[in-house]
């Protein structure tokens, strides 16, 4: 865990994408002490994970925004039903962000398509319905999930970790949706050349902790020294961007 984060003139920062149904409590309490200022939108990926990310909120409702979702890589077996489920939780609960949500053609065999573009169109549905934004998860399915965007004429959504065709970063930003930079453009490089690419006004930062991508090991504890990091490639100042991040965040989050 990085126990130094960079300050950024006591700015508030946003994690857009964090798994924090894994962590442990007191990891979790490290992380809100080391960075009071640090406020994160907490990602599920199944019913059991929707609800203690829902707990974490009342737990800490100044710090985490709960989303709830099915990952793909969770849908298994009767997934309409365990969509079901969510979704009714989610009106119930009136949250303003699904995820992890979305389609995957790169980890994902392809018979399992047609059931992941069902359930993710059951979760485009309660985002409409609630108001709430998409944190979409499409490795290798930029493109489809895109269209299912435009086709349901959504007006909030994250393309989170975007690491897709680099023509389609305007087509994003242009329709008003964010893509999200991570840690691990330090150390890779079509993830920092989109971060150099895209618009300032659709640019914000996730850590997708806890997981671990090359021996790095992401935590939201790095937002901090991403941001810095992707001010230098872009050789603009770093309070600017954090500042610009943070507005990006809160727009999708009224």
């Amino acid at each position: 865990m990085n126990r130094s984060p960079v300050s950024l003139g006591g700015e508030m920062v946003y994690d857009v994408h964090c798994h924090l149904h894994e962590f442990k409590v007191e990891d979790l309490e490290e992380v809100f002490n080391l960075d009071r200022g640090i406020r994160v939108i907490a990602v599920s990926d199944d019913l059991e994970s929707s609800l203690r990310t829902l707990d974490l909120e009342k737990t800490y409702p100044d710090r985490v925004i709960a989303c709830v979702g099915l990952h793909p890589w969770s849908i298994g077996e009767e997934p309409l039903h365990r969509a079901e489920t969510i979704v009714r939780m989610a009106e119930r609960e009136g949250v303003r962000c699904v995820g992890e949500v979305g389609v995957d053609a790169r980890f994902l065999p392809q018979y399992t398509w047609n059931i992941q573009v069902r359930v993710f169109s059951m979760f485009i549905e309660l985002s409409r319905e609630l108001g709430a934004f998409l944190n979409i998860h499409a490795p290798d399915a930029w493109r489809s999930a895109l269209a299912e965007l435009l086709q349901h004429d959504i007006r909030k959504a994250v393309f989170h970790w975007y690491t897709g065709p680099v023509e389609l970063v305007d087509v994003i930003g242009g329709r008003g949706y964010m893509i999200s930079v991570n840690p691990a453009v330090r150390i890779q490089e079509k993830h920092a050349r989109i971060a150099q690419l895209t618009p300032l006004d659709h640019l914000v930062f996730e850590s997708d902790a806890p997981y671990n991508y090359r021996g790095l090991h992401l935590n939201p504890l790095m937002i901090r020294d991403t941001i810095n990091l992707v001010a230098r490639l872009r050789n603009i100042d770093a309070n600017e961007l954090a500042s610009k991040a943070r507005w990006n965040t809160e727009r999708l989050l009224i």
